[in-house]
């Protein structure tokens, strides 16, 4: 990199413009969550949205944003507690921010009373949506919920869940950040036998991190963006940005071993390992831009995030790294020496294995990885083999994976509006129970001709297997017949040019029953144009907008990091072999994951599957760099696998060790949906460190040989790296090094 010693020459520069661009962030990153919305789950442009969109603004049909259940000791109907529950439901009405209140003491809705009619609901409307609606809530409910006499009021609904989403991911991201901190900076003092050194790479994780939470704040003006960005974003760019610098700072000592002078090992471990980094950064970005395809707001704002870090965790190691390890490298031995001198004087007698030298130690090779490279290119087709085979066993599961969308189960089962929203499903399953809202394009809502054909329409759909009701313009119907005949409240189905009936079906709506429902009602011919919303919809709609566009996402991630991998090593072979060992492992990490999980969060596994094949292919590029480079030497095929693994398998495990750590604190959330891509990336980077990393990639570059390298003729003029630049210097030396050691 030409700009590395002008940064170098100019430190004071590139501090200044860091500290203005930070100043400039800041306000965008003061209250960045209260602006961050929890939803966004759902696929937009869809037929649901389409029918949800006309069902609000032509019928009067209520939001239950938040529901209210009151439990009393005696019946709901009158009394004391009736009194209660009525003085509650005005209260709420009165509130702020509230559009309307509906609840049975004022409908007189037996839907609303619970069986044993000691449990009653109420139905609030918000005028807002998103992060305002979650500010009204948060204002709203503690003022209502809790014991008033005899009575107790606890709070649900999707709004309260979503605000109770918000409060728990807000703390656990302080809980994640406190527990890996010192877990990572214990990994990087082993690695790097420094105390002082390893809070270099911690320090531009927190600037990466820093920037990217200004950025999200900003672009919260401009889109949508989750409230869960802002944990993933902290996870990935720590980890990625400790990698980085571990990588810059091990390529460093070893310069300064060999006797370079500080400012000049600096600039060369940035040209070369930067280079590495950057190639790296960009193919995190690739995999993770694929995510910008589908029409999912939570993803995209994912996927906007975690390119932001990762941007900013790449031009922080090669712009900022530099100037903090030129003047940090001399000043950090020797406050080393003097930490350890304090522990011999406290603990005098003692023998330390840890002891600081007169320079920088050397991080030299790791004698386990260079005897696992020995063993896995003396016998690759056999270490090959067996580590294939685990890994497509760990990937068997995937055949039983189920997925849904977020709800208020991502939220544990010990919450109290979990449970509330629970017990409010059992206890009234007509009040909020699932529906099917099907919406008819009529020219005359009113006329015979459309009332004939209404009425002929709902008996046919109450004759689906599998609903339990169809209310309409016309009536109630159940089992093809009219049970309730058209009243005041039937004729607000009628509308300006269509006509809504809602099917009621007694499952949830993200069973497989209701989604079996569903079909058949979209099966069900029509009488005239009709659109289908509500939940179940919205989640069948998401899932199969998901899967028509994965394919294309698959194939821009997977040509887009075999080309950032291809230009970097300017072999073909190799590339396509980074890609196909990376989806692998991916398989084999979500493979272990079925079995953990009741269902996978759909949104949350394409967040995982790109982040894997991102950070797995990354790993695979700090391998191949020091292999290449050791082949361009020597042109020879197996010692350069070993010295390449040897070299780098240090900086393998410590990386590896310290994302594991940074997902598995993110793994130790109590939203589930964040569990879920904690735990499922831990153990893909756990499994690509280990089966992949150390045996399955040195056993395939064996096989292949020096074909590793090869790329076809019309790929010469491709602005990677020549094929002949990784070919030995000379005959001779290449001769000299023929020898497998």
């Amino acid at each position: 990199m030409l700009s590395v010693n002008w940064i170098l020459r100019h430190p004071w520069r590139v501090l200044l413009v860091v500290t203005v661009l930070g100043l400039a962030l800041l306000p965008a990153m003061i209250g960045c969550f209260a602006r961050l919305t929890p939803s966004g789950f759902t696929a937009t442009g869809t037929e649901s949205e389409r029918a949800d969109r006309v069902v609000k603004e032509q019928f009067d049909e209520p939001a239950a944003d938040l529901l209210f259940l009151v439990s009393g000791p005696t019946s709901m109907k009158h009394g004391e507690v009736a009194a209660t529950g009525r003085a509650l439901a005005r209260s709420a009405a009165d509130q702020p921010g509230v559009a309307r209140v509906w609840s049975y003491w004022d409908t007189a809705d037996p839907a609303l009373l619970s069986r044993d009619e000691r449990k009653a609901l109420i139905g609030v409307e918000l005028t807002t949506t998103g992060a305002e609606a979650v500010k009204t809530a948060e204002r709203i409910v503690p003022g209502l919920a809790g014991k008033r006499g005899e009575v107790a009021v606890a709070a649900a609904g999707p709004v309260w869940s979503s605000a109770e989403a918000v409060r728990l991911s807000r703390e656990d991201l302080r809980t994640a950040e406190l527990l890996a901190a010192p877990v990572v900076l214990l990994i990087l003092m082993v690695t790097l036998r420094s105390a002082a050194l390893a809070l270099l790479p911690m320090a531009i994780g927190v600037v990466s991190v820093s920037a990217t939470l200004g950025v999200l704040g900003a672009l919260t003006s401009v889109m949508p963006v989750s409230v869960f960005a802002v944990n993933v974003a902290a996870a990935l760019g720590f980890g990625l940005s400790v990698d980085y610098g571990l990588l810059v700072m091990m390529r460093c000592r070893e310069e300064m071993a060999g006797g370079t002078e500080v400012g000049e090992a600096v600039a060369r471990s940035v040209r070369s390992a930067g280079r590495a980094v950057l190639f790296s950064a960009a193919t995190v970005v690739a995999c993770m831009a694929a995510l910008l395809i589908f029409p999912v707001p939570f993803l995209r704002s994912l996927a906007t995030g975690g390119i932001a870090v990762v941007v900013f965790s790449a031009l922080t190691t090669v712009l900022i790294y530099p100037v903090l390890l030129r003047f940090s490298l001399l000043p950090a031995s020797r406050l080393d020496r003097w930490l350890f001198d304090r522990v011999r004087r406290l603990r005098p007698g003692r023998e330390f294995s840890v002891r600081p030298t007169k320079g920088p130690a050397v991080p030299g090779y790791s004698r386990a990885w260079a005897w696992l490279g020995n063993k896995a290119t003396k016998r690759p087709v056999l270490v090959g083999a067996c580590a294939t085979m685990l890994l497509l066993m760990c990937a068997m599961p995937l055949d039983r994976a189920q997925f849904g969308i977020a709800d208020e189960r991502v939220l544990p089962a010990s919450t109290l509006v979990r449970q509330t929203a629970e017990r409010v499903r059992g206890e009234f399953p007509e009040a909020v129970g699932t529906k099917i809202p099907v919406v008819l394009s009529v020219a005359d809502p009113q006329s015979a001709q459309v009332t004939a054909g209404v009425d002929r329409y709902a008996r046919q759909l109450s004759e689906v297997n599998g609903v339990a009701r169809v209310d309409s313009s016309t009536g109630s119907y159940r089992d093809g017949n009219l049970v309730a005949p058209a009243t005041r409240a039937h004729q607000a189905f009628a509308g300006d040019g269509v006509t809504l009936l809602n099917v009621r079906v007694p499952t949830d709506a993200q069973a497989s029953s209701s989604e079996r429902v569903l079909e058949r009602i979209r099966a069900l011919p029509a009488f005239a144009p009709r659109v289908v919303g509500g939940a179940t919809a919205r989640t069948v709609d998401t899932k199969m907008e998901l899967s028509r566009r994965l394919p294309l996402a698959a194939l821009l991630a997977g040509v887009s990091a075999l080309l950032v991998v291809m230009s970097f090593t300017g072999g073909l072979l190799v590339s396509v072999k980074a890609v196909a060992l990376a989806v692998l492992s991916l398989s084999a990490g979500v493979g272990c994951l079925v079995p953990l999980t009741g269902q996978l969060e759909i949104s949350m596994l394409l967040l995982m599957i790109c982040l894997a094949l991102g950070l797995s292919v990354d790993y695979e590029i700090f391998l191949l760099a020091r292999i290449e480079e050791q082949y361009r030497s020597t042109g020879n095929v197996r010692s350069s696998i070993v010295h390449g693994m040897a070299s780098t398998g240090r900086l393998i495990s410590a990386s590896s060790l310290v994302v594991v750590t940074t997902m598995s604190a993110l793994a130790m959330s109590r939203i589930t949906s964040l569990q879920m891509l904690g735990a499922g990336l831990a153990l893909t980077v756990l499994l690509d460190a280990t089966l992949v990393r150390a045996l399955l990639v040195p056993a395939a570059m064996q096989l292949a040989g020096r074909a590793n390298w090869w790329r076809p003729a019309w790929l010469l003029s491709a602005p990677a790296r020549a094929a002949s630049a990784v070919a030995p210097a000379t005959q001779g030396q290449a001769a000299e090094h023929r020898r497998t050691p």
